[in-house]
């Protein structure tokens, strides 16, 4: 005989079975927010929360996939995007997102998609995941691949990240062994056909939850040895370093750079330490002068003039939307220059000692002191504030004049030696042969240097010898090197098709350290990340960095027209007819007192209005606002066995057509469905019927059925069966409810 299975036992598992895979899932994104730069973790936790949710009450795809993707929008919106999110109006900025990156796919050209297609093709990822989770366990009943994915996941971050996973594996092996008992407990019941009430399954749990509480407290006040391994990471990272002295020079910056070329030996000493809320590269110094050997400044002697207001370092045009930023820089005692680091941008310099600062216009250096003067112990730390720019891309991609310049600015920075090979200019005419904007030729440039031709090494770097160009022998001959050899010939190359650009060289953002505070981090950056980049000039732009070296990500983002456009438009329009009005206002009679109030409240209810659709990502109302809404939607989906058989009661009591009774019948079989009791393929109704009448010990189904069996047969008296049978379907459809 076997026993009847209990709907509520059923949900409650797979309840639990979605509870734990959704916290095995979140150990997969607790560790991004420690160790890389990503930052609003908690937008994903809370979309695989509601995917999981969503997977539970079996809500239909044509309701979750819509679901989602307001989620998804809602969330890029807040992140990346300006603008009230229901007017939608921005949705234009992402389609044009879109389309930049899908340009980008067909050449594999990963490192230069923007963060808001990242994100978003991560919200892609964690939903595959989720319907790939929930299809293993509730089809396949097993979590044994996931769950030693997942440790091995955070055991890998553990052993070489800053992230501390000491509990995320306790959490995850105690999670990993309950599935893993339960599961197996489901694929026993249906390998042997076997029902069990709630009480036999729980006889099955307690002492699986037994053995796994005595094996926590076991390993918790067991001794346990010391290491047996010594610390892998600093002999991984030591490797290639022996034995490297030998003609090789050291990373890290450098003043002179006339001779470039020759590999190096790698340097974790620490520069500086800095904490940002936004990463970027710490500009030093540019060149501008290629010898064919290496770099030079034109004007070696130039004086350094104290900066008395730095909003006078324009690098970029007015125009171009910039983020106010700060961060806090502390350099190491050991650091024997005595520059600053900054990054582009920067607009103030803040110290506890109130030092001047002092600017080389030729190469862009920024000191505290003049020549040969101060010491490191008066320049220890300091405070800067930054415009970091978003670059426009519309305007990178209209015709280049250049009127605006200084005389002399386009020889300059287009400069090139004589004895520079032909080939050269060449291969850059080849490369931007499709292109026909100056934006498009730099990013062809940029992907050729890309491209799996070139392969970064930093030992087996040649030097050019004799008359050798650096450049040429780059790109013709040995095909591999570092940042150096990389931003040099993307420079070379666009100078070549009269293109203007500039070589940089400072230090990336660095090694992420920790978190300080949600949204400023802390970041080392020593010898190691000394790196040199391209900047290129766009006219009505600026100087736009660009990142040729391959495995090196531009920090800078790119958006599609200037900052407040439209919102300039809008000014315009709004001030010309406040002059008109001032002219003509002593001939305008006043208002009444009372269409004034009615003015007033109008404009209040559209101020209101506006900050009722001015919803951001970060106000906690919208939060609890959608907390609220899911619980009420839960709260309906869970009691909807309640009120949802009134309701089909309601929609069928007074229907006297002669198609009611099929549609009644209907209804009433997907309501017992909703109960728990879904008719089996190899069931008839009147099989069905009886399995019901057994389960509420009656016999009204069987009656109903047989009703129905002779309306559908004999179609002339289908409106008197219905009227025969009417009774006996309201009072199976009541029993669903009790």
């Amino acid at each position: 005989m076997k026993i009847q299975i209990s709907p509520d036992s059923k949900t409650t598992f797979a309840f639990v079975y979605f509870l734990f895979t959704f916290m095995l899932l979140w150990e997969w994104l607790r560790p991004l927010q420690a160790f890389t730069d990503t930052a609003n973790t908690f937008i994903f936790v809370f979309f695989i929360g509601i995917s999981f949710l969503l997977a539970f009450l079996r809500v239909r795809w044509y309701m979750t996939f819509p679901v989602k993707i307001i989620i998804i929008l809602f969330m890029l919106h807040g992140l990346f995007f300006d603008g009230v999110f229901f007017s939608f109006l921005w949705l234009k900025d992402l389609f044009q997102d879109l389309m930049f990156n899908f340009r980008l796919m067909p050449n594999a050209d990963w490192v230069n998609m923007t963060s808001s297609f990242r994100t978003l093709l991560f919200f892609i990822l964690l939903w595959l995941l989720v319907y790939l989770i929930h299809y293993w366990i509730l089809y396949q009943k097993r979590i044994l691949l996931f769950f030693v994915l997942t440790l091995i996941y955070i055991t890998v971050l553990d052993t070489f990240t800053p992230y501390d996973a000491s509990l995320a594996i306790v959490r995850t092996v105690i999670i990993g062994f309950f599935m893993l008992g339960m599961l197996y407990l489901d694929r026993l019941k249906k390998v042997e056909n076997l029902n069990m009430k709630r009480l036999t399954s729980f006889r099955w749990i307690l002492p699986l939850f037994a053995f796994i509480s005595l094996s926590i407290v076991l390993a918790i006040f067991a001794p346990k040895a010391s290491p047996q391994w010594p610390d892998p990471v600093p002999y991984i990272t030591a490797i290639g370093r022996e034995g490297g002295e030998g003609g090789m020079q050291r990373i890290g910056y450098s003043q002179n750079d006339e001779q470039l070329g020759g590999g190096f030996v790698e340097d974790d000493t620490e520069v500086f330490i800095h904490v940002s809320s936004d990463t970027q590269y710490w500009r030093i110094e540019t060149k501008d002068v290629y010898t064919g050997k290496g770099w030079e400044a034109s004007d070696p002697e130039a004086e350094l003039e104290e900066i008395t207001n730095f909003n006078e370092l324009n690098w970029t045009d007015e125009r171009v939307e910039t983020k106010s930023l700060k961060s806090t820089i502390m350099i190491n005692n050991s650091y024997r220059h005595l520059h600053v680091m900054y990054p582009l941008g920067l607009s103030a310099i803040e110290t506890e000692n109130q030092l001047s600062f002092y600017f080389n216009q030729n190469t862009e250096l920024i000191t505290p002191f003049r020549e040969n003067e101060g010491s490191r112990q008066e320049f220890m730390s300091y405070e800067i504030s930054y415009d970091l720019p978003s670059y426009p891309l519309n305007e990178m991609r209209k015709e280049q004049s250049f009127a605006s310049v200084p005389e002399g600015f386009i020889e300059r920075y287009t400069q090139l030696p004589d004895s520079l090979p032909s080939r050269v200019r060449e291969l850059a005419i080849r490369i931007t042969a499709n292109e026909d904007n100056q934006f498009d030729k730099v990013k062809a440039i940029e992907s050729y240097l890309g491209s799996d031709e070139f392969s970064y090494d930093k030992e087996d770097v040649a030097i050019p010898e004799g008359n050798q160009d650096y450049v040429d022998q780059f790109l013709f001959d040995t095909l591999r090197g570092y940042c150096d050899n990389f931003s040099t010939s993307m420079i070379v190359l666009l100078r070549s098709i009269d293109i203007p650009a500039r070589w940089v060289k400072g230090y990336t953002e660095g090694e992420f350290v920790k978190n300080v505070t949600n949204t400023e981090k802390e970041y080392r950056v020593t010898n190691n990340n000394a790196h040199s980049w391209v900047e290129v000039y766009f006219d009505g732009v600026g100087w736009v960095p660009f990142e040729p070296t391959k495995g090196f990500v531009n920090p800078y983002d790119l958006t599609f027209d200037y900052k407040a456009v439209e919102e300039q438009e809008q000014e315009i329009e709004q001030e010309e007819p406040t002059v008109q009005e001032e002219q003509e206002q002593p001939q305008t009679p006043e208002k009444p007192e009372q269409e004034k109030q009615e003015m007033n409240s109008e404009s209040e209810n559209e101020q209101a209005g506006r900050n009722f659709l001015n919803i951001r990502l970060d106000s906690t109302a919208v939060y609890i606002t959608i907390a609220v809404m899911l619980l009420i939607g839960l709260a309906i989906y869970k009691t909807r066995m309640k009120w949802l058989p009134l309701l089909i009661i309601r929609k069928y009591r007074k229907r006297t057509d002669d198609q009611v009774f099929f549609l009644a019948y209907d209804s009433l079989l997907k309501q017992f469905d909703r109960f728990g009791m879904k008719r089996k393929d190899s069931q008839t109704l009147r099989e069905y019927a009886q399995s019901i009448d057994d389960y509420f010990q009656m016999e009204h189904m069987t009656v109903l059925t047989k009703n129905y069996e002779r309306a559908l047969y004999r179609r002339d008296n289908a409106k008197e069966e219905w009227m025969r049978s009417a009774e006996l379907w309201e009072n199976l459809i009541k029993k669903t409810s009790s």
